[in-house]
């Protein structure tokens, strides 16, 4: 409740987001974006909407999050994480030009997501409901995939960064291993079985160079 909040922030006001400058801290190459999102099913009790959540990485901490209601009501997870996706790739499109600016061109961008449907579905692996407002937004999402600009991973939920914007974190553990990783106390680059495939292609073992290199040029290639 709202005491629970005001409580939180009263004892937390000394956190802050730490960001790192080296690669071999980092677990990635540095200036490059990575993100997770997630949605809830029906999160809300008055309305049954979902709620969706995406945070942003650059250097080991967040530099852009939000969490918020989705305007239509989900029937289904894999529809209510589209609509995430869709929001977190919005974002996305607009640092990867902000970043381009300053000199630092992306490539095709990470994000982690942990329902598989809604991976398939963003890659054209899947038939998906025909109704015309999700069709739109499977359409944007599969439209950033195929343009290389970004690449949905699929992740296990309890390496999704984002679970802490969506559902009630009843396990206080959890909870502050996620928060220290957006934070950036504890930069971790979760390394999935698609970016397993994508480093042997490469010719890096996992098993002996635990380092995540620019997955995302790999991917895509080089935009330079």
């Amino acid at each position: 409740g709202r005491d629970e909040v005001l409580e939180y922030l009263a004892g937390t006001v000394d956190l802050g987001i730490t960001y790192h400058g080296r690669d071999e801290v980092l677990g990635m190459n540095k200036n490059k974006l990575i993100a997770s999102v997630d949605s809830d099913l029906g999160g809300c009790g008055t309305s049954q909407k979902s709620t969706s959540g995406f945070v942003v990485m650059l250097n080991g901490g967040a530099i852009s999050w939000k969490a918020k209601r989705q305007g239509v009501t989900s029937v289904a997870t894999m529809q209510a994480e589209l609509y995430a996706a869709d929001l977190c790739g919005m974002e996305l499109l607009l640092l990867r030009d902000l970043m381009g600016e300053f000199g630092w061109r992306q490539g095709c961008v990470r994000v982690m997501e942990d329902n598989a449907g809604c991976v398939q579905v963003a890659h054209g692996q899947r038939d998906s409901p025909k109704t015309q407002h999700f069709r739109r937004c499977q359409m944007s999402v599969e439209e950033m995939c195929n343009q290389g600009k970004i690449w949905l991973d699929d992740v296990p939920g309890e390496e999704n960064w984002s679970d802490i914007f969506t559902k009630s974190m009843k396990d206080s553990r959890g909870f502050r291993k996620l928060r220290e990783v957006i934070m950036g106390v504890t930069p971790v680059v979760y390394i999935s079985r698609g970016v397993e495939s994508m480093m042997r292609t490469n010719g890096v073992n996992p098993n002996a160079n635990k380092l995540l290199r620019d997955v995302a040029d790999w991917l895509a290639g080089d935009e330079e």
